[in-house]
């Protein structure tokens, strides 16, 4: 998708601030300085994720969760593990996967470990980011994350390319939204506020501010980036213009993060995890998609298959897979796991609050991978559920043992642990 970037990138020019020095273990950073923007002649980027692999939370820009490669379908035993390694630290953000199958994961004390398609350490350098938000890669492979002090961190075959100051530092170490990578080679950062546009050699192009928080991945639609806040509100920039425009909202604030349904609708978990909301960026329009069933919870964020939304069922007595078409009518229902019924001390039941789940993948073929909150992870085929127990161990109780599901090629799936084990997990790929 194409951002067309006008005059208005007068006085943009410049970074935010200084580059700070890198770990002793990386050497001397390269800084990058401010450079002369010719206003009279526009710049035309990419948004999007090139070449092969994985390259940015939830799979690509759209924040889809929609693998290219088939996933392992379910089976009779078929799901296995193979590979594992570990990084040594634990691990909040989802890895990213480059087009020879190396795997780049960062620790929550901003160690990146690279392994190789078979799970051997390529390398490992410390950056001393911390937290460390997700990453990205950009076109040459190069991995970069921004950080809770407002800093974009750039390494390529375990060594430091650039460091930069582009935003505000954040007073409460909130992980920073997701990046997208540029067709060009470039990049777009974020703060919890703070937007800026990166060329592959960490100068700043462009740059804006929202008025509120983001609370989710940004995403890329209509050749603009796209944002939804912590209110729920939907913003768009294209980078150049020195305002960013608010769209539309979702009439709460957005559970789980978001996806684009299509080119031009974003959707998300809202209301307190009843509803499935969708807001149209073209027409400024927001609709709910569809509701809850009584006593039960949805959780996101969705993955998405054509037009229809892979999301999580929290019932009463288990966890389902659910899925609805473009019109709200249910295409898919499936159990994944049940636990006991609770009960109030009146003899009623109870819904429970909405626990956070492990986002989900889906393929070409509809195959579903999933992660449960006992460490368990799985796919589901239509109907037929493949699962493998104590994939990850327990670690905080307030958050899933399984931090990411990842696809890992053909047939293969990575699980980021919140342990910080990664493990490899094979089975039979069936054509979409």
């Amino acid at each position: 998708m194409r951002l067309s970037t006008p005059g208005a990138l007068a006085g943009l020019a410049g970074l935010a601030g200084a580059a700070s020095v890198m770990s002793a273990s990386l050497g001397t950073a390269n800084v990058a300085t401010a450079q002369t923007i010719d206003v009279e002649r526009p710049i035309t980027m990419v948004v999007g994720t090139p070449s092969a692999g994985v390259r940015t939370d939830r799979v690509d820009g759209a924040r889809s969760g929609r693998s290219r490669v088939a996933l392992p379908a379910a089976t009779a035993g078929g799901l296995r593990t193979g590979w594992s390694a570990n990084v040594g630290a634990a691990v909040d953000v989802a890895p990213v996967v480059d087009g020879r199958g190396t795997t780049y994961a960062i620790g929550a004390r901003g160690e990146v470990v690279a392994f190789t398609r078979d799970g051997t350490e390529a390398w490992r350098a410390s950056t001393g980011a911390i937290p460390a938000g997700p990453p990205a890669l950009l076109a040459d492979d190069t991995l970069v994350f921004a950080d809770a002090a407002g800093e974009a961190i750039a390494l390529r075959d375990g060594a430091l390319r650039w460091r930069v100051h582009f935003g505000r530092s954040d007073p409460t170490r909130a992980l920073p939204p997701a990046p997208l990578p540029l067709d060009d080679g470039g990049i777009v950062v974020a703060t919890t506020r703070d937007l800026a546009v990166l060329g592959a050699d960490g100068r700043e192009h462009a740059r804006t501010t929202l008025p509120e928080t983001i609370a989710s991945p940004l995403l890329s639609a209509l050749g603009k980036v796209v944002a939804v806040t912590a209110t729920g509100a939907v913003w768009t920039w294209t980078p150049g213009a020195p305002e960013p425009t608010r769209v539309a909202g979702f009439g709460s604030p957005v559970e789980d993060g978001a996806a684009l349904a299509d080119d031009h609708t974003v959707l998300a978990v809202t209301s307190d995890h009843t509803h499935l909301t969708t807001v149209d960026l073209l027409r400024g329009t927001s609709t709910t998609r569809t509701i809850a069933p009584a006593g039960g919870l949805l959780v996101g964020p969705p993955a998405m298959r054509g037009g229809n939304a892979f999301v999580f069922l929290q019932a009463p007595t288990g966890d389902l897979a659910v899925a609805f078409d473009p019109s709200g009518n249910e295409s898919l229902r499936a159990l994944l796991s049940t636990h006991p019924l609770a009960v109030a001390p009146d003899g009623g039941p109870v819904t429970p609050a909405a626990a956070p789940h492990t986002p989900p993948l889906v393929d070409g073929a509809g195959t579903l991978a999933f992660a449960g909150l006992d460490g368990a992870v799985g796919v589901l085929t239509g109907g037929v559920v493949d699962a493998v127990a104590n994939v990850c161990p327990q670690t905080r109780a307030a958050a899933p043992p399984v931090t990411a599901l990842v696809p890992l090629g053909p047939g293969a799936i990575l699980v980021a642990c919140r342990s910080g084990l990664l493990v490899a997990m094979h089975g039979v790929a069936r054509a979409g």
